[in-house]
């Protein structure tokens, strides 16, 4: 009995190792691999700036706000002439134009409240883009005008546009002469604005003082 049951013993594990080899015979190892397509992808940076000819006129140091010179006193007819606006596109990514919005920051504070209110709301805006007439009318009525031009990406040849703002009183002179069509071309030469109603500055709108703007929108 001893013996037999060394034998069955001798034979189970015989078939144990047998089986082990069997195992083994079939697990192997599986090489494995991955490949990745990617795009680095950066935003632009938008950097309109602006510049003049005008003498006299300031820039911040972003170039992004223009402030003329301010003249001396005017009379009741009176024009700044076509202040020239200069617009580049120092952005790495095409840059879209789309509204221009003249406007009037005016101190409405003080003892002369009255006279810088009158005087905003008597004073004519010419402002011509690209050789367009884009409004000739009261500074206090003109809207937000479409522009919709495109500056291409600096740097580029198309990376540059301009426009002119004259605020005028009674009879001026300005790139709009006595049209007042939006779109029209712009005179060869400047003429007269004998624009309905400006009769001048009443005397209530002495010792006035306005400061008109002209902001520009932009998209990129």
């Amino acid at each position: 009995m001893k013996f037999l049951k060394f034998k069955n013993m001798a034979m189970i594990g015989a078939l144990s190792i047998a089986g082990v080899g069997l195992i083994g015979v079939g697990a192997h190892a599986t090489f494995t691999q991955n490949t990745v397509s990617q795009q680095p992808i950066t935003a632009g940076t938008m950097n309109v700036q602006l510049s003049t000819p005008a003498a006299g006129a300031s820039l911040s140091q972003a170039g992004q706000v223009l402030t003329f010179a301010s003249p001396a006193a005017v009379g009741s007819s009176f024009t700044t002439g076509d202040m020239l606006v200069n617009i580049t596109n120092y952005s790495n990514i095409p840059v879209g134009e789309i509204t221009a919005t003249p406007g009037d920051t005016y101190d409405s504070s003080g003892g002369l409240s009255s006279a810088n209110s009158l005087m905003a709301a008597e004073v004519y805006l010419c402002e011509t883009s690209s050789n367009e007439v884009i409004y000739n009318g009261l500074l206090s009525a003109a809207p937000a005008q479409q522009i919709n031009g495109t500056l291409a990406a600096y740097p580029g040849s198309a990376s540059t546009d301009n426009y002119t703002v004259n605020i005028y009183a009674g009879t001026g002179v300005s790139a709009c002469g006595a049209d007042t069509s939006v779109g029209s071309t712009v005179p060869a030469s400047p003429a007269l604005n004998p624009a309905a109603g400006t009769a001048g500055l009443d005397n209530l709108a002495q010792g006035g003082v306005i400061e008109p703007t002209m902001t520009i929108s932009y998209t990129g």
